[in-house]
């Protein structure tokens, strides 16, 4: 198992906590996935997601982004692959040898 962290964001806040946790684990050498549902996908739209790109593969639940009202809306840097169902989640769990829900 690769040396991998794996973030899945469910609520709105924290934004500054995921970029932090993800460029600390790139620091020290892992590679870091991000999985955003829920809630979590309104951060999407938050000032500062951008400086997670270059930290992270940043995925985003597809139902969830529809579900609170942000279809049409483009993520700058993301583009459709990235948008993804659960099923991306469950591969993440089993790829990371760290995995943490904020």
């Amino acid at each position: 198992m690769s040396q991998k962290l794996g973030i899945c964001v469910t609520t709105r806040a924290n934004l500054d906590h995921v970029v932090g946790l993800a460029r600390a684990a790139k620091a020290t050498g892992r590679e870091v996935d991000t999985f955003f549902t829920g809630e979590g996908v309104l951060l999407t739209q938050a000032p500062g997601f951008g400086e997670l790109l270059g930290e992270a593969t940043v995925k985003v639940c597809e139902v969830s982004y529809f579900a609170n009202g942000l279809k049409g809306r483009e993520v700058p840097g993301l583009v459709d692959k990235d948008f993804v169902t659960q099923g991306r989640n469950a591969e993440m769990v089993d790829e990371c040898d760290r995995y943490l829900i904020l």
